[in-house]
C-alpha cells in the first residue's frame, strides 16, 4: 500500500490553534487578576486530614489526563512513521514540535524564576496554600530532604502541586500536538485514477477526521478534569464565610476553561472539514462533467451513494464532540456531578 502524502500547506493548520493559545494568554493578563485576594475565612475550621480528599481527586486527574495525552501522541507518532511519506513524516515532526515548544513555555518561565505567580494565584493563592499546606508527603521531613519530582521545600505538598502542573504541561504539548497533527493527517491526497478511487479516498479521510474529532473530545475533556481536579481542591475544605460565592468564582473559572478547549478543537478541526468538504463539491462536479453522467438526479443523492454524505446523526455527535470540554467545566461548577 502507497502511504499517504499530505501537502506541505496543510500544516499551516497548525497555527490556528496556535493563535488561540495566544488570544487565551493575552485575555487572561489583560482581564484577570494574577493574584486574587480571597480571604482564608472561606476555609472555616476543618480538619487538616481533610485535604486528602483533594489530592486523591488531583492525582488521579492527573494520571488519567497523562495516559490519555501520551496515547494520542503514540498514535500519530505510529501513523506518521508507518502510514506517510517522508515529506510528511518532516513536516508532521516539526509541527509537533512547534506546538511542543509552546507548550512549555510556562514550565521554562517557572524554572528561570520558582517564585513567579502560578496559575492557582488567580483563584486566591493564599487559600491554595493554607490548604496544601496542611498536607504532608511521605520522606519529607525537612525542606532539603529530595523526593521523586525534586527539593521537598518548606510546603512539600505544594512542590507537589507545582511539579505536577509541568509535567502537566508536558503531557499536554505531547498529546495537543498529536491531535493538531492528526486531524491534518486526515487530508490525505486523492489519487489520479479515477472519479471512483478518489471517492474512495476521500471517505476514508472523511472517516478519520470524524474518529480525530472524537479522540480531541476525549483528551481535552480529560484536560478539563484535571483542571476541575485542581480548582476545586480547596472547596473539599471551604465551609466558612464566603464559601458558597468562593465556589461560584470557580465554576466561573471552570467555565472560561471549557470555553477555551473547545475553541482549540474547533480550531484545527474546521479548516480540515471544510477542506474536506471543498474536495466532496469538487468531485461531485467532476462526476456530474464526466461522459457517462451518474444516474443519480442530484449531487447530494450522487455523495449519499458515495458515502459522502453526513446523516444527521453524525452532526450531531460532531457537535457534541466539540462541546464536551465546555458541557464537562459546566458540570464541573457543581459538585454533585462531578
Amino acid at each position: 500500500m502507497q502511504n499517504r502524502q499530505i501537502a506541505p500547506k496543510y500544516f499551516l493548520i497548525t497555527f490556528p490553534p496556535i493563535l488561540i493559545f495566544v488570544i487565551e494568554g493575552v485575555i487572561t493578563d489583560t482581564f484577570v487578576d494574577a493574584s486574587l485576594q480571597v480571604p482564608l475565612a472561606v476555609l472555616g475550621d476543618v480538619p487538616p486530614w481533610l485535604e486528602t480528599a483533594g489530592r486523591f481527586k488531583f492525582l488521579a486527574a492527573s494520571w488519567l489526563f497523562v495516559a490519555i495525552a501520551v496515547l494520542a501522541f503514540a498514535m500519530v507518532v505510529r501513523d506518521l512513521l508507518v502510514l506517510t511519506d517522508r515529506a510528511t513524516q518532516y513536516a508532521g515532526a516539526a509541527a509537533l514540535a512547534l506546538i511542543f515548544a509552546i507548550a512549555m513555555i510556562p514550565t521554562v518561565q517557572y524554572a528561570g524564576d520558582p517564585d513567579a505567580l502560578r496559575n492557582y494565584h488567580r483563584l486566591g493563592g493564599d487559600v491554595f496554600e493554607a490548604v496544601l499546606g496542611l498536607g504532608r508527603l511521605p520522606g519529607c521531613k525537612a525542606p532539603t530532604d529530595q523526593w521523586l519530582l525534586g527539593v521537598c521545600g518548606d510546603m512539600p505538598v505544594r512542590s507537589m502541586f507545582n511539579r505536577m502542573f509541568d509535567i502537566i504541561n508536558i503531557a499536554a504539548g505531547l498529546g495537543v500536538g498529536a491531535l493538531v497533527v492528526g486531524m491534518i493527517l486526515c487530508l490525505a491526497a486523492q489519487p489520479d485514477d479515477g472519479v471512483s478511487a478518489r471517492a474512495t479516498q476521500l471517505r476514508r479521510n472523511t472517516h478519520r477526521m470524524q474518529r480525530q474529532l472524537y479522540i480531541s473530545g476525549v483528551v481535552l475533556t480529560f484536560g478539563i478534569l484535571f483542571a476541575i481536579s485542581w480548582m476545586r481542591w480547596p472547596l473539599s475544605l471551604a465551609s466558612g464565610e464566603g464559601a458558597e460565592q468562593y465556589g461560584t468564582v470557580v465554576s466561573a473559572a471552570l467555565l472560561y476553561t471549557g470555553v477555551y478547549f473547545s475553541l482549540l478543537i474547533l480550531s484545527f478541526y474546521m479548516p480540515v472539514a471544510l477542506i474536506l468538504d471543498g474536495r466532496k463539491r469538487v468531485l461531485a462536479d467532476q462526476a456530474f462533467a464526466a461522459a457517462e453522467k451518474p444516474a443519480e438526479a442530484t449531487r447530494a443523492e450522487w455523495l449519499k451513494k458515495q458515502g459522502l454524505q453526513r446523516d444527521p446523526t453524525e452532526l450531531f455527535k460532531s457537535g457534541f464532540a466539540l462541546a464536551a470540554p465546555f458541557l464537562t467545566a459546566f458540570a464541573g461548577g457543581f459538585p454533585s456531578l462531578l
